[in-house]
């Protein structure tokens, strides 16, 4: 029996997701149940609730009367991305049909979650509650400002093991170089460290950990093919501590579309198209829960 390459496209966006998921750096933000609460627009509005604090009670009369204020915030996703490949059907066929697999992965592992995360984390960083400028070029410098990170953190009562780590690989360095081996003691010499203080560090890639970002629509010039780049103004992050609580990674819509050489009218070739949905929500009353350390200059 022939086997298409349609027969297989369902079995292939199966394993598109599977590859975000996998290698995405802000996996770990959920979205908090709110998926299916979104309008079609991509729009949702979360309660906000304040109340006022105990109050002494007294025997003879009684309770004192509380108040709280009530309100919606309104959030709405951003971004709506896309693209489309045409592969020329020749292209394919001499390539035992590895060719569409190849570029959909590529594109996926190489545009589409650096992007994601890109967003993430520029939208973090503008949202935090702390955005703190500073110097750091020494290990000292790094594990002070550490240390200042988690007791704001702790001091808003937030337990260390429950907070993502972010930084660059070049300030883990800083971290690593604070580390004093007692060989004496028979400590093993290992560099290599996936928690600090509980928290789980979690490399970034440079281009990826930018306070602003600008996304390319793709159409403008060949220099500017589509995907993401730092912002004129951006600068690079040092570190950012997140309780994955305030920050919810949404994707309303993900797909990935197949057509045939028969079906499409374009062009005699395979037509893949790729769309997602999405944004970072940073809700109104956690932003305390996100703390940012940026270049002082």
């Amino acid at each position: 029996m022939l086997v298409t390459l349609g027969d297989y496209a369902s079995k292939f966006t199966t394993q598109l997701d599977t590859i975000i998921e996998r290698e995405s750096l802000t996996s770990d933000l959920g979205n908090g149940g709110l998926l299916g609460e979104f309008t079609d627009a991509g729009e949702v509005k979360v309660p906000d609730i304040v109340v006022e604090g105990l109050a002494d009670y007294s025997r003879t009369d009684g309770f004192v009367s509380g108040g709280y204020t009530f309100g919606w915030q309104t959030y709405k996703l951003r971004y709506d991305r896309g693209r489309e490949f045409n592969i020329d059907i020749l292209d394919d066929e001499e390539r035992a049909k590895i060719v569409s697999a190849n570029v959909m992965s590529e594109f996926t592992r190489t545009k589409v979650i650096p992007e994601m995360d890109a967003v993430r984390f520029a939208t973090m960083h503008e949202h935090a509650g702390v955005q703190k400028a500073e110097t750091i070029t020494t290990p000292e410098e790094a594990v002070k400002a550490v240390d200042a990170a988690e007791n704001k953190m702790q001091d808003i009562g937030i337990d260390l093991s429950d907070v993502l780590f972010y930084c660059t690989s070049e300030f883990k360095s800083l971290l690593r170089a604070a580390q004093n081996y007692r060989m004496s003691q028979g400590e093993n010499p290992n560099g290599r460290f996936t928690f600090y203080d509980d928290m789980k560090i979690v490399p970034v890639p440079s281009a990826r950990f930018q306070t602003k970002i600008e996304l390319l629509d793709g159409t403008t010039s060949s220099e500017e093919a589509g995907g993401f780049k730092a912002a004129s103004d951006a600068k690079l992050i040092n570190f950012m501590l997140v309780d994955p609580s305030a920050a919810l990674a949404i994707q309303k819509h993900q797909t990935l579309r197949y057509f045939s050489p028969a079906v499409n009218q374009k062009r005699d070739a395979h037509l893949w198209q790729y769309r997602v949905f999405h944004d970072l929500l940073v809700l109104k009353n956690k932003k305390d829960k996100i703390y940012a350390s940026v270049p002082a200059a």
